[in-house]
């Protein structure tokens, strides 16, 4: 078979606005609002550099049904370079950018390829006018959205190399809506040669043989999004090996770093080691957002348990990051921290905050999402639970488990009051 390379990259969510973030100064902010737009340019540049024979993009091109125009400008404007130096696309739409949402306000190349989402399509990839493979796909429609299409994508037998392409979930969804559901197993079972897939953000390799690959979306967008972001470089020898590598192209990284306080004695040791701890990521040489948990035991647990002294902290690390280039920008100061208490011998006393304590580990001992689950039943079990309406909304799972964490420590600390007297 004749080799050939492609790009794989997926969710770009052109234009889509950070979440968990206010205003960090100009500089950050302009950053912030190109981020995805410059990460795609990068991918783009990189495919020219790297004279691929195509780019796959595995739908959620954009972020809502309601296309942003600077968006659909910008990701004409990049298929029009890759047009220019005879690099097609063949593309899926998403959940977020469904079929039908795709009014031809700004028109694409003829070099760029959108699979329908009413049955399945299977396009040649040429190299030197050669067919090297053929890729099957089929997008995401308001109606097909709940559908298993991987189902749809039969390779041919006499293919020299069969690729589908899809915008779906393999196996559970987690925190992301459940869309063209499909298991491990469906795909794995197919003669497919490489399963191209999007939708789950993280980039993961879930098979390599034959590879079920989701390249991730291209930059991260909050706070849970950590690390590099970019895209696939894939490369099919003429033996039908296939080889991955990643390239970060995200010009804007999410990191988070933890401080132990046991060590720290003083306001001057906190903003020392902040400081520390921003000069190692540095080193990335990237523009970083970083969020910093306090954790551990020590003399400063009453002042990392005030808001207002851990905003102070907050801005005077970011005050440090004003005007520069390759900044590390804190925008959060987490306090997980704990009072210096023998809580392992006070579980074993027999009173009140003994048994608040054993009653804790109850809930607390149980996986995730039974923890969660259990507390909102607890909340809904109140009365006064009627009084939250509409605010209940807010009550996630992440805020509930946060509650809880927290209830260990201050509960106790309520129920002891201000010195722990038998």
């Amino acid at each position: 078979m004749i080799p050939f390379r492609f790009i794989q990259c997926g969710d770009l969510h052109l234009g889509t606005p950070f979440k968990y973030l206010k205003s960090l100064g100009k500089q950050v902010d302009e950053a912030v609002n190109r981020a995805t737009y410059q990460s795609f340019t990068n991918i783009m540049d990189f495919a020219i550099e790297q004279q691929v024979h195509a780019v796959l993009i595995t739908g959620d091109i954009y972020d809502s049904e309601k296309h942003n125009l600077e968006a659909q400008v910008r990701f004409a404007y990049e298929c029009e370079r890759l047009s220019e130096h005879k690099i097609p696309v063949f593309l899926v739409q998403g959940n977020h950018d469904p079929a039908e949402s795709w009014a031809a306000k700004i028109s694409l190349p003829s070099s760029v390829y959108v699979f329908s989402s009413t049955q399945s399509e299977r396009q040649p990839l040429y190299v030197k006018n050669k067919v090297a493979a053929y890729i099957y796909g089929i997008s995401t429609s308001n109606q097909n959205r709940a559908d298993n299409v991987a189902q749809q994508l039969k390779p041919w037998s006499d293919d020299p190399f069969s690729i589908g392409i899809f915008h779906g979930t393999v196996g559970s969804a987690g925190e992301h809506e459940t869309v063209g559901p499909t298991t491990l197993g469906e795909l794995t079972a197919s003669p497919m040669n490489y399963w191209a897939i999007g939708h789950i953000h993280k980039r993961q390799v879930l098979n390599e043989t034959p590879y079920v690959v989701y390249a991730g979306n291209i930059q991260g967008l909050h706070k849970k999004e950590l690390g590099p972001k970019g895209c696939y470089l894939v490369d099919v020898n003429a033996k039908g090996r296939v080889t991955l590598q990643f390239h970060e192209t995200a010009p804007i990284r999410f990191e988070q770093v933890t401080i132990d306080i046991g060590a720290l004695g003083s306001t001057g040791d906190m903003v020392e080691m902040i400081r520390h701890k921003k000069e190692m990521l540095r080193k990335l040489k990237k523009q970083v957002l970083l969020e910093i948990v306090l954790t551990g035991e020590g003399a400063l647990y009453e002042l990392c348990s005030q808001d207002e002294v851990r905003q102070t902290w907050l801005e005077m690390a970011q005050a440090e990051e004003r005007n520069k280039f390759n900044f590390v920008m804190p925008f959060s100061i987490v306090d997980r921290t704990r009072g210096v208490t023998d809580w392992t011998a006070r579980r074993e006393m027999e009173d009140m905050v003994g048994d608040y304590l054993r009653s804790y580990d109850t809930i607390a001992k149980l996986p995730a999402v039974e923890r969660a689950s259990t507390i909102r039943n607890l909340i809904a079990e109140r009365p006064e639970s009627k009084r939250l309406g509409m605010y209940q909304e807010l009550l996630t799972d992440d805020v509930l488990l946060d509650a809880l964490r927290r209830a260990e420590a201050e509960g106790a600390r309520c129920l002891m009051g201000d010195t722990d007297e038998d």
